[in-house]
């Protein structure tokens, strides 16, 4: 950018020579908007000088696109001081689109830009602008959702004549569904609309993947193949990889990789490959791939080799995962980040060595956040570290008070010791920050259509009978000689409460519900949003012997791909 600063006013100074800014007032715009982005005190002396609204749309556009899109926003109000110049159709979508930037990033500004946003609606409302024009419409859209507000965003979608609803309108929707993780919704709406691009389709391919919809994901695949006509670019090849691994299916993503062209596939290509095998339990295969990666001559960018890393992490691979960690400023070119310092403090904690876990967060070049911390508190948890997990918990709290994890890591090592008025004094505190664990969902898809069952659910129609079924699953595990981890219930409870608490997991209700609807052989595939525990792992293995059945888990971490009575993790996550 630094030739832009001294830009504006040798083509102020050429403009004036030639005469041509008094000639013709348009000759301004150029020059405004240029200066706009060097100065803004600059800029308005062009605009005080040249006040029409050409000029001033041009420049709220260029600050609009700039490093700093608050701007716009004042030199909107300074355009409204003027009386030479009025707003139009053609000055909001900037405007808007600036609120928007503002609005969806972390800065203390999003809550005022989301203000200025909804300020700027009524402004449209009262110039009468708002209902005619599509691309205002699909600015306000934007902007709603990227302010977090849904219903404002559907209703400026339902509000707009159907000869309106053009594509971007509808991606802007299922965008904005898909940035707060309606994935649901991004489906239920894809099947609404009429035709389909590729920004249709990588919000489609994007939201089945975090579902883990695989009756879906195939259909969007075919759906890309037979119906549209345009070509499948390197996004959307990536986008395909990336959903069929998400969804476990590891076998069509390993095919589809290995068919498609060489020239569609790029580092983030290889990378989501390699990414996809280590979370689901390959991680040999993974490696294996890193190395074919490189004799490819694809330079591996810092993503592939954080999913490097986690391939080691999820195989245990402590002293290969510490090589690639050290080597990698010689052989890639590649400062370690603190993702790749928090990879190999998960694979140290993994293995037990929480001691060397926690020598490598004191020693890092950064100062350790919450996500580095959080990687060694799972382990203490894993490992029944209480003390270092009370020390990291703490740690936690410190640089993030609202850390729920943390906050339930205490409750329960407090619950464990019997220390019952510690766990109250601890939810009382996370009652008043108003601090909420979130409930464990499972989400099982069947024919195209999601279920999602919680803990202890009762509010789906065939009720009844995924609990009759989980009777009988419970009464086999008794005959296998199955003991509920009944330690894992942090609650003041009798014995015989906490196996009725521990039996209606939502993953197991998911089973259950899988079990009945779906026929003899068939694989049932569940997404749960926590790490699955260890009485719902033990229950799959035994689930998936008896009833002669592949189970496909994602949990929060990895993939768990039970069958005869092992899992694919061998119980190492």
């Amino acid at each position: 950018m630094p030739a832009t600063a001294t830009c504006p006013k040798a083509l102020h100074a050429h403009l004036l020579r030639s005469g041509a800014l008094f000639a013709d007032p348009s000759a301004a715009a150029p020059l405004a908007a240029a200066a706009s982005l060097a100065s803004l005190p600059y800029a308005l002396s062009i605009l005080r000088a040249h006040p029409t609204t050409f000029s001033y749309n041009s420049a709220i556009r260029a600050l609009a696109r700039g490093p700093r899109p608050h701007l716009a926003i004042s030199l909107y109000r300074s355009m409204l001081s003027h009386s030479r110049s009025h707003p139009n159709n053609y000055t909001y979508p900037p405007l808007l689109a600036a609120c928007a930037r503002l609005a969806d990033s972390d800065s203390s500004s999003a809550a005022a830009a989301a203000a200025a946003g909804v300020a700027l609606h009524a402004s449209l409302f009262r110039r009468g602008l708002e209902s005619p024009d599509r691309f205002i419409r699909a600015s306000l859209l934007s902007l709603y959702a990227a302010a977090g507000d849904l219903p404002a965003a559907r209703q400026v979608f339902d509000l707009s004549p159907p000869n309106h609803r053009d594509l971007p309108l509808w991606n802007s929707l299922l965008h904005a569904y898909l940035s707060r993780a309606h994935y649901v919704q991004v489906l239920r709406l894809f099947r609404t609309m009429r035709t389909a691009d590729h920004v249709t389709l990588l919000a489609l391919l994007s939201a089945c993947a975090h579902l883990g919809a695989l009756h879906t994901a195939r259909w969007a695949h075919a759906y890309l193949a037979t119906t549209c006509s345009f070509p499948i670019t390197t996004n959307l090849a990536t986008a395909l990889l990336n959903m069929y691994m998400r969804c476990g299916d590891v076998q069509t993503a390993c095919s589809l990789f290995h068919s498609t062209p060489t020239r569609h596939k790029d580092v983030h290509t290889w990378t989501v490959m390699i990414a996809g095998l280590a979370l689901n339990g390959f991680s040999t295969d993974a490696l294996h791939l890193f190395t074919h990666m490189k004799d490819h001559n694809i330079q591996p960018d810092s993503v592939t080799l954080t999913a490097v890393l986690s391939a080691c992490t999820h195989a245990g691979m402590v002293d290969e995962g510490k090589r690639i960690l050290r080597r990698m400023p010689l052989d890639y070119h590649l400062q370690p980040t603190i993702e790749h310092y928090g990879c190999t403090v998960d694979l140290l904690g993994r293995a037990g060595l929480l001691e060397e876990a926690l020598a490598l967060i004191r020693a890092v070049p950064f100062k350790a956040d919450v996500a580095l911390w959080g990687a060694l508190l799972v382990a203490c948890r894993c490992h029944r570290n209480f003390e270092m997990g009370q020390m990291v918990a703490m740690e936690i709290l410190r640089l993030d008070p609202q850390h729920a994890g943390a906050w339930v890591f205490l409750s329960n090592v407090y619950a464990a010791a019997g220390k019952w008025d510690l766990v109250q004094e601890v939810r009382i505190s996370m009652k008043q920050h108003r601090i909420h664990k979130p409930p464990g969902s499972s989400v099982v898809e069947l024919d195209g259509v999601v279920y999602e069952f919680l803990s202890g659910d009762h509010s789906h129609p065939q009720s009844d009978q995924i609990y009759a079924m989980l009777d009988e699953i419970g009464k086999t595990l008794s005959l296998k000689g199955h003991k509920p981890a009944t330690k894992l219930v942090t609650f003041d409870i009798d014995e015989e409460d906490k196996e009725v608490c521990i039996s209606q997991h939502s993953e197991k209700l998911a089973v259950a519900f899988g079990l009945i609807n779906t026929r003899r052989g068939a694989v049932i595939r569940i997404v749960k949003n926590l790490r699955i525990c260890e009485d719902c792992h033990s229950v799959m293995k035994v689930v998936s012997e008896v009833y002669d059945r592949v189970i496909v888990v994602r949990d929060r971490n990895r993939f768990h791909h039970f069958k005869s009575g092992s899992c694919s993790c061998l119980d190492y996550w």
